[in-house]
């Protein structure tokens, strides 16, 4: 039967020969709807008028309502999903990963010289590489350095984050031009890593990459930034994500609002304010001007629904566990001493919390370690504004009790699944030991324990595609062969619970949650059509499965075809 509070109206439409519903726009049949939304899981058609919904419900009530002007997709028994939301991704530093180098899951630091080698041959002398995403922890043989970096890419400077987006390595170019020297002062948390005569080797963790992002020469044109951000939003749609939640600077923001302003921008934006450490270059520590910020970059077409809203702010408060900068309440296993420092204090950060939460504000806080996720707790226990979306990103290793305290507080547990899935038989165990192993990336217990869940990908620092994390969080596989079987596979969710927290949660944590996030009667028909049908329960035919088509306000925006 139809679900739709249309229903009714409808038929007294077909009986007196009104055409309000009898001609939607488009209706979707023979398929495997999975909606997203608890009240009618599965279904197998739906029909869009104008940009929503209008009903879900069987093949032979939604084909009915059809007219000689609906357009029929017949979907073939296909999956159909609701658009997948990533609720943390920095589109800026993807942007970069799409137009300039990708270095992600090869092994060899051989390969990676040799990529850049030819990669600069195409570019003028002067011109910066950007891009990254290598893995110094696949040959365990150190940081690559800067003089390696020369000798391939001798007239141009380089600039490529590693795969957790915590570390840079740079050559000599890049580094003269960002005045970086071994004395030279960084940001809270940052380290310009040095060789053992106090030369920098071209490294820098943390903070310390603010030297190269805050250079005149590396800041991009402003017609290239836009077309840089188009690009990273084709790509995205083309994987099926219809909103996100970006973690970028203030100048994407703008290029977004120029987009939505040209009817070009086909992708939902919440934005995180990227609180700074120095209080001074903060602008969140200016009432005034938060409000202003919310009242300029609030975007909401009639015709699309919200596009673009400035939601919450992101602190920083540890590194990762590859470095050995996340904060542990015990030294780590491979480095006795080494515990991993806090970027903030506790008092400091309790602060920093309670002032945003004033503002109306959601809190994102950064934290990996079980010393940081405990300081993250803690500050929003202080804070004491449980009606607020607050959230903890990443959420690694926590301490026995920690779920508990995520349910009673009503923090969000923002998590990444092929982060998990891709530190198996790599740097995990070395890290934190087999004791505090069974702690790390716990999914299902946030999911049994009632604490609401959101599943993300962090790109650039994991893959962009929803479909790649989905087969994580069911599978809890190392994507690299690394591991025999799942690891620690009782913290392995459904697909279904996967789904949602892709979808419908992401929707719920921007205040959106009654507009998008499931294919629901009344809400922006943002939906995605995959190429085959999914097993019940999935199976592992997910991982071969790819986005055939995307709609975005009931608009084809992404065909494989």
């Amino acid at each position: 039967m139809i679900k739709s509070p249309f229903r009714a109206l409808y038929f007294i439409c077909i009986l007196f020969g009104a055409s309000l519903f009898a001609n939607p726009d488009l209706v979707v049949i023979n398929a495997d709807v999975r909606t997203s939304d608890k009240t009618i899981d599965r279904a197998s058609a739906f029909a869009v008028k104008g940009s929503k919904f209008i009903a879900v419900g069987s093949t032979e009530e939604i084909l009915g309502m059809a007219g000689d002007s609906t357009k029929v997709i017949d979907a073939k028994g296909n999956t159909v999903v609701p658009g997948f939301i990533d609720s943390h991704t920095h589109l800026s530093s993807g942007a970069k990963i799409v137009t300039g180098i990708n270095l992600s899951d090869i092994r060899e630091k051989a390969v990676w010289l040799e990529m850049i080698k030819e990669r600069v041959k195409s570019m003028q002398p002067g011109e910066w590489l950007l891009g990254g995403r290598w893995d110094y922890t696949f040959e365990n043989k150190g940081y690559p350095t800067r003089w390696e970096l020369d000798a391939v890419a001798p007239n141009n400077p380089v600039a490529l984050s590693d795969i957790d987006g915590h570390s840079m390595w740079i050559n000599t170019i890049a580094m003269e031009l960002s005045g970086i020297e071994a004395d030279s002062e960084v940001p809270m948390g940052g380290q310009i890593v040095l060789n053992e005569d106090g030369i920098p080797t071209g490294i820098l963790l943390e903070g310390a990459m603010e030297l190269v992002w805050n250079n005149d020469s590396y800041i991009r044109d402003s017609d290239l930034a836009r077309n840089e951000i188009q690009q990273v939003i084709d790509y995205a749609t083309s994987l099926g994500i219809t909103s996100v939640h970006d973690m970028s600077s203030r100048i994407e923001l703008n290029k977004y609002k120029e987009l939505a302003a040209d009817q070009k921008l086909n992708l939902r934006v919440f934005w995180g304010e990227h609180s700074k450490f120095s209080q001074e270059a903060d602008s969140t520590n200016q009432d005034n001007l938060v409000y202003e910020l919310i009242d300029q970059y609030k975007v909401h077409d009639d015709e699309l629904g919200p596009m673009i809203e400035y939601g919450f702010i992101k602190y920083v408060i540890d590194g990762v566990l590859s470095t050995h900068t996340a904060a542990l309440v015990d030294p780590y296993t491979d480095r006795p001493d080494v515990i991993g420092e806090p970027f903030y204090i506790q008092n400091e950060l309790n602060f920093l919390v309670k002032r945003a939460n004033s503002y109306g504000m959601p809190v994102a806080i950064h934290a990996i370690g079980d010393r940081g996720v405990q300081m993250a707790l803690n500050a929003f226990e202080y804070s004491n504004h449980l009606d607020l979306a607050n959230r903890v990103e990443h959420v690694e290793v926590i301490q026995p009790g920690t779920v508990e305290r995520f349910k009673e507080l009503r923090v969000t547990a923002s998590m990444q699944p092929n982060h998990g899935t891709g530190v198996i038989g790599k740097y995990i165990t070395p890290r934190i030991g087999e004791e505090r192993e069974q702690f790390a990336y716990v999914w299902n217990d946030f999911l049994k324990g009632g604490v609401r869940l959101a599943l993300s990908s962090d790109f650039a620092t994991s893959p962009f595609s929803p479909l790649v994390q989905l087969f994580d969080a069911v599978f809890r596989e190392s994507p690299s062969g690394l591991y025999d079987g799942a690891w620690y596979p009782e913290q392995r969710i459904s697909f279904d619970e996967a789904l949602y927290a892709y979808t419908q949660i992401g929707a719920d944590l921007s205040g959106w949650g009654n507009q998008i996030g499931s294919i629901t009667e009344g809400k922006w028909a943002d939906f995605v059509i995959l190429d085959q049908r999914l097993s019940d329960p999935v199976g592992r035919e997910l991982k071969d499965t790819s986005v055939s088509k995307t709609f975005f306000a009931g608009k084809e925006v992404y065909s494989k075809n």
